[in-house]
């Protein structure tokens, strides 16, 4: 489940929406979208929120790419996204050094949206790497947003927003997704609890007393959700009373005691199964 209080592999409790138990609910291959997408993106996709009408403008850094890397020319198809839900496919029309136009040909709003919002809260490790890391592997999955918080045991005091924006639009944009994941401002444990998401289901990973179960059996197919994962020293037993009063229920996520990282991911995945197979057998009733 949780990590227990000590070094390195521990995880507190996943508050606010929903929490998964990893030992519970077995081992699943892991798989990037709710349900199969009919039409996954067929090329390299770009990002840009400057969009007119039916042109679009790619940033500096989103043109460069496109045009000295790619070696991208007038005429040529490219598809985009806004971050936004939207999906768009064009030709370029005008190239420069650090400048790409775009006329926009197709455009689909609401793209492939989550089935709920997951919202996921983890206090960063010591390592900056595996949050990193751990915010690509999420944003894969599906991810509405990443709210970093410092608790009483966290190891790491400061984070560069900046660089997780850009980890998370290259994960959405990697795995076709054109919803990227918000990064909120890293706060305070008890503020956060106050600043928290409204969801319909909370929930807290933990291992000592008073849990209520796995996340597998307590989490509701389609309700929005908000995974809150303690340090690597565990949440203390002050933060976890604090976190059951603000209505999170405390849930294991297995036996085992598991990095920050790890227990994240599990959650995460965990909501999209489930949500996955809920989605599938309502698909299949309606054959």
């Amino acid at each position: 489940m949780f990590c227990k209080p000590g070094k390195g592999r521990q995880f507190g409790g996943i508050f606010n929406n929903a929490i998964l138990a990893v030992g519970s609910i077995g081992f699943f291959p892991l798989q990037t979208s709710y349900l199969s997408p009919p039409n996954v993106p067929d090329m390299q996709l770009f990002f840009t929120t400057d969009i007119i009408g039916q042109r679009a403008a790619l940033p500096a850094d989103e043109a460069r790419h496109c045009v000295q890397v790619l070696r991208k020319k007038p005429g040529d198809r490219v598809q985009f996204i806004d971050g936004e839900g939207g999906m768009f496919t064009g030709r370029i029309l005008e190239v420069g050094k650090k400048s790409c136009v775009i006329a926009v040909e197709e455009e689909e709003r609401n793209y492939q949206p989550l089935p709920a919002a997951v919202h996921l809260a983890v206090a960063p490790t010591k390592n900056i790497s595996r949050i990193e890391w751990l915010l690509e592997k999420a944003t894969e999955i599906g991810l509405t947003a990443f709210h970093p918080f410092f608790s009483e045991h966290s190891e790491r005091k400061v984070l560069k927003p900046e660089r997780l924006e850009k980890i998370a639009l290259s994960a959405a944009k990697q795995s076709g997704r054109a919803y990227v994941p918000k990064i909120m401002p890293a706060v305070p444990f008890a503020d956060f609890l106050e600043q928290a998401p409204v969801c319909e289901q909370r929930f807290a990973a933990y291992l000592g007393e008073g849990v209520k179960g796995s996340l597998k059996l307590n989490y509701r197919p389609g309700a929005d959700v908000c995974l809150l994962i303690g340090p690597e020293g565990g949440f203390s037993p002050r933060e976890a009373a604090l976190a059951a009063s603000k209505g999170y229920a405390l849930v294991s996520l297995g036996p085992n005691r598991l990095r920050t990282e790890t227990a994240a991911l599990a959650a995460c995945h965990t909501v999209n199964l489930i949500n996955q197979d809920f989605h599938t057998r309502l698909d299949d009733r309606s054959l």
